[in-house]
C-alpha cells in the first residue's frame, strides 16, 4: 500500500507558489470586507435599537418593543459574528490543525437559536397583550417604525453584498432582513389603527413578525447543522467526483470516498485510489488533486494510493 496525502512536494510547491499569496489576499481581503459590514451593520442597529425601545414604552405599541427586542438580539448577533469573523482569520496551531472556520458556522448555529428563543418571549408577550389590548399612539409609531425601516434597510444592503459566500454574514443578514420586515409590520400595525381604531392590529403584526423570524431562521438552522454533521458540501456530487477519480488513467477502483465543508465556501475531501501500476501513482496523484481543484473547487484533498483493493482499509485494518 502507498500513500499520498495532498499534492506531491514538487507539485505542492509549485502550485503554492504560483496561486498561493493571490489566493490569501483574496480571502483576506474579503474576510476585512466583511467584518467592516458587519462593523457597520452594528453600530445602525444598537444606535436605532434604543430609539426603538424608547418608542415603544412611551406609544404602548407591542409591534415596536417586539422589533426592538429584535434589533437586541440583532446587535448581539452582530457583535457575535464579527467576533467568530476574526476567530475565523487565526492560523491553524496544534490544537487546532484545521484553524478556526468553524467558529462562524457555530456562530450562525447560535444566531438561528437565539431567534427561537426570542420568538418563545415574544409569543408569550404577544398572548397577554392579545387578552387585554391597550391603546396605541399611532402617530410617534408610525414615525419610529419608518427610521427603523430606514435603518434596516441601510443595514441590509450594507450585508447583502457579503452574505452570498459565507454562512457568518448571511446569518447576520438574516436577522436584518427579518427585523426590516418587522418594521414594515409595525408600519402596516399604525396605518390600521389610525383608520379604523383596531388596537389588535399591533398584537396580529406581532404575531407575524414572529413567523417571519422563525422562516428565516429554520434554514440557517439546517445549514449549519448540516455542515456540524459533516455533510457533504452543498450543490457537490459525489457520484460526478467518484466518477471523475475512475477515469483517471491507472485508476481501477475508488473507495472511502468523503467529502465535507469546514465553513461557507471551504471544503474538504479524502479517498482512496487503487493504482495497480507503481509507476503510474504519482501521475494520478497529481492528476486527481488537480482535477477536483478544477472541476469541484475542492482545494484541500487527501487522497490515498494503493497498489491494490484493500477491504476496510481505514485504520480498522491495524488491529
Amino acid at each position: 500500500m502507498h500513500d499520498h496525502h495532498d499534492h506531491d512536494h514538487h507539485h505542492d510547491h509549485e502550485s503554492r507558489h504560483a496561486h498561493g499569496p493571490a489566493c490569501s489576499h483574496g480571502h483576506d481581503h474579503a474576510a476585512g470586507a466583511g467584518r467592516r459590514a458587519i462593523t457597520a451593520a452594528f453600530f445602525i442597529t444598537a444606535g436605532f435599537m434604543v430609539v426603538e425601545a424608547a418608542g415603544g414604552l412611551l406609544t404602548g405599541s407591542m409591534a415596536l418593543l417586539s422589533d426592538s427586542m429584535h434589533m437586541l438580539t440583532d446587535a448581539a448577533a452582530l457583535g457575535m459574528s464579527f467576533f467568530a469573523s476574526r476567530l475565523a482569520a487565526l492560523r491553524p496551531d496544534s490544537s487546532r490543525t484545521y484553524g478556526y472556520r468553524r467558529a462562524e458556522v457555530v456562530a450562525a448555529l447560535a444566531n438561528a437559536l437565539l431567534l427561537w428563543i426570542l420568538s418563545g418571549y415574544m409569543l408569550r408577550e404577544v398572548y397577554e397583550r392579545f387578552q387585554n389590548p391597550v391603546p396605541v399612539l399611532y402617530g410617534p409609531m408610525l414615525a419610529v417604525a419608518v427610521l427603523g425601516l430606514l435603518a434596516n434597510l441601510a443595514s441590509a444592503w450594507i450585508l447583502h453584498g457579503h452574505s452570498g459566500d459565507n454562512i457568518n454574514i448571511r446569518g447576520a443578514f438574516l436577522h436584518v432582513v427579518s427585523d426590516l420586515a418587522g418594521s414594515v409590520a409595525a408600519i402596516v400595525a399604525g396605518v390600521v389603527i389610525y383608520f379604523t381604531g383596531w388596537y389588535r392590529a399591533d398584537t396580529i403584526v406581532s404575531l407575524l413578525i414572529i413567523a417571519l423570524i422563525l422562516f428565516s431562521s429554520t434554514r440557517l438552522l439546517g445549514e449549519a447543522f448540516h455542515i456540524l454533521m459533516e455533510g457533504a458540501p452543498k450543490g457537490l456530487s459525489l457520484k460526478a467526483v467518484e466518477k471523475e477519480l475512475r477515469a483517471i488513467d491507472g485508476v481501477s477502483d475508488v473507495h472511502e470516498l468523503h467529502a465535507w465543508s469546514l465553513s461557507s465556501g471551504f471544503n474538504a475531501l479524502s479517498a482512496h485510489l487503487v493504482v495497480k501500476d507503481p509507476a503510474r501513482q504519482q501521475a494520478a496523484l497529481k492528476k486527481a488533486t488537480c482535477g477536483v481543484a478544477a472541476g469541484f473547487g475542492i482545494k484541500h484533498t487527501v487522497f490515498q494510493v494503493e497498489s491494490e483493493p484493500v477491504e476496510n482499509s481505514s485504520c480498522d485494518i491495524c488491529s
